[in-house]
Parts: structure tokens; sequence; C-alpha cells
């Protein structure tokens, strides 16, 4: 039997633990605390930090694991292409391509002299300065890290040093990026790259809460393909893969689409952290997800054809105040009785796992339609 390590036990580490155990893989979860829902949900739990190269590689060898990876967490990816790498196991992305994805203005830098990547941009090192900007609005955030923390909209000067001191609080090397803040529709799209060329291609429009936490999402959607913006789409990744070298694996790009047509925000090494996989699967009948892994475990991409005609579906998530207390009753206010899938991630009489103090993801559900 094979056995995987999966780097952190929140809930989009559960649907890679699910989906390799479905597989008949004996499954371990590691974290700096026993906490989340992938601490039961795998076979083993592990209390080991996921960004502990070091501790990761002493347990992945000790346990003689056959795949070490993660989904939907950037702060995990260069752990597991360092220890995959040191260890001989299987990986898409090396740490080079890793640590260009994973610091912001390295991007920028390698995606400058493309329209998609020509944004106008500084980068604020420890104790630099940000005199001579004036660029607004802008937008100011973390150089490295994930889940919109740090972030700020600003429209003057005066508030930018508060934002680029708030930003500097979240970004682990201590790096700060402020950028011209781009307007319009957002939309992602998931890649797949084979033999340094993009195979798959699936656009969803990416819509934002409209609350105080900048770029929250509160829905995706799929829905019919536009040959017209597709083509551009297509152009935008093949080019970029090209500029980062990219050979095989997953991307995930988020873009928004200005008046001078789109824009790349940002780059993962790595599948979404919203659960994407589901609504790609049952739109267009194609798990993503369970490709990914089994082309870690040794076997071909699948074919795409099925993306080619999605049904229009939308992925909504159930946002309320951190303090919320689960009840049946909200469950039955918020939940859809058509919908495809349903999935709360708080459980009735608790409130949700706390990371800020304004709003807090409690679950999610796929209907159909957009």
């Amino acid at each position: 039997m094979s056995r995987a390590l999966i780097l952190g036990t929140l809930a989009g580490q559960v649907d890679a633990v699910e989906a390799l155990r479905a597989r008949g893989v004996e499954v371990h979860t590691c974290g700096h605390r026993a906490e989340g829902p992938g601490v039961t949900a795998a076979d083993a739990f592990h209390l080991v930090d996921i960004t502990d190269i070091d501790a990761v590689a002493a347990l992945a060898e000790r346990e003689e694991y056959d795949l070490v990876y993660s989904v939907g967490s950037d702060i995990a990816m260069p752990t597991v292409t360092a220890v995959s790498e040191r260890l001989g196991l299987p990986l898409f992305h090396g740490s080079a391509l890793t640590a260009v994805l994973r610091q912001k203005h390295v991007m920028r830098e390698r995606l400058a002299h493309l329209p998609w990547g020509s944004v106008e941009n500084l980068t604020v090192p420890p104790g630099g300065s940000v005199e001579g900007w004036s660029t607004y609005p802008a937008i100011v955030k973390p150089d490295d890290s994930q889940g919109q923390r740090g972030i700020t909209i600003v429209h003057d000067g005066a508030a930018l040093a508060s934002a680029v001191a708030f930003a500097r609080e979240h970004s682990r090397g201590g790096v700060v990026v402020v950028e011209q803040l781009l307007q319009g529709p957002e939309v992602s799209a998931h890649v797949v790259v084979a033999d340094g060329e993009p195979t798959l291609i699936l656009p969803s429009d990416r819509h934002v809460w409209d609350g105080p936490l900048v770029g929250i999402p509160r829905a995706h959607t799929i829905e019919k393909p536009d040959p017209e913006f597709h083509a551009v789409v297509t152009r935008l990744v093949t080019e970029c893969v090209e500029a980062l070298g990219v050979r095989e694996g997953p991307l995930y790009f988020q873009m928004i689409v200005t008046g001078k047509g789109p824009r790349v925000v940002e780059i993962a090494s790595r599948l979404d952290g919203c659960h994407l996989w589901r609504l790609i699967k049952l739109s267009t009948g194609v798990d993503l997800l369970d490709a990914v892994l089994g082309r870690l475990l040794g076997e071909p991409w699948p074919t795409w054809d099925a993306t080619a005609n999605p049904q229009p579906m939308t992925l909504e998530f159930f946002l309320d105040s951190p303090d919320t207390v689960v009840t049946e009753e909200l469950r039955s206010a918020l939940t859809d009785p058509n919908a495809a899938f349903v999935e709360w991630q708080v459980d009735d009489g608790t409130a949700p796992r706390r990371t800020n103090d304004v709003v807090a993801r409690l679950g999610y559900q796929v209907r159909a339609g957009t």
C-alpha cells in the first residue's frame, strides 16, 4: 500500500486526504497544532510544523512515505518541494520555481516584459522606504503571505506608511509589495501543464465579499465559455508558462480584467484553496484533484475534453461573523435545498476557527446556475 503525507489539517487538505484514501492510500497529516478536521480525517497525525523542512523531511524518511503534498497552501509548497527533492519523491515544480511564485515581487520581475504582468509596482524590503510612490489607488500586501492576510487598499500617501507596516506584520520575510490597484472583474484559471505546454485552461469567475477585508472570495462561478475571452486567457497563460519555465503540473492563476485586458495578480504552484476542484467536477465531470494526485502516483494525465462544454454552476461560501454559533436553523436558512453539494465545516453548537475578527467561513455549497 502506498503511503502519503499531506501538510496541513484544514478543510482543503481533507479533500486531498479523502481522495487519496479512496485510492487505497494510507494518508498521514501533520501540523504545528493538533487542530482542524485533517487531524481525525487522516490515518495518523504528526505534530510537526509544515514550514520546518528538516523536521518534515525527517518524518517523511522515518515513515517511508511515497508522496508528500499539500493543496491550497502557499506556505506549505516550499516544504513540499524541498522535502520531495531531498528524498527523491515525485513532485511537479522544483524549489526554484516555487520560490519565484511564492514571492510576489520576483514573479512580477519574471513577467514584467509581458502585457499581462505589466503592473506598476514597488518592492519595499525590510527597513525600505516608499518615498516616491505616487500612483493611487494602490494595494499594499505582504510579499509571501496567503489567505488575503495583511492587505490594504490606500487612496493617498497619508495611509501608505501604516499599510506597509501592517503588511510587514504578515510577511515572513518582511518584504512588502505596493502595486497599482487593478480594477475590474476577477477571474481565476486552473491550468495543467504537461511537457511545457498548457493542456488544461479552465477559467472561472471569482466574486469578492463586499466587506471591510480585501479580496475575500464569497463565490466562484463557471459559465459557458466565451471563445474570444478564452483565446485571450489561453495566450496569457501560455506566455506566462513559457516565461516562468514551467514544465509540468497544476497552476492556479488569479487575474483582474481591466479596461486594457486581463492582468495577472498571482500565480500559485498548486491547486486553489476554495474547493474549486468540486465545482469543476460537478460542472465538467473532470476530477482535477484526483488527476493531480494520480499523476504524482505515476498515472498519466487524463484527457480534458469535458471542460470544453461546462455546465454553468456556482460555488458559494457560507460567510458570517467569527462569533457565529452554527445551529440547525442557520444551516436550514442558508442551504439551497436543490444544491448539488453542501458541506458545513463547523459543527452545530460551535463557532468557527478564528482567523480574523471580521468574517469566517462556515462551509460552502455548489448549485446549478450562475
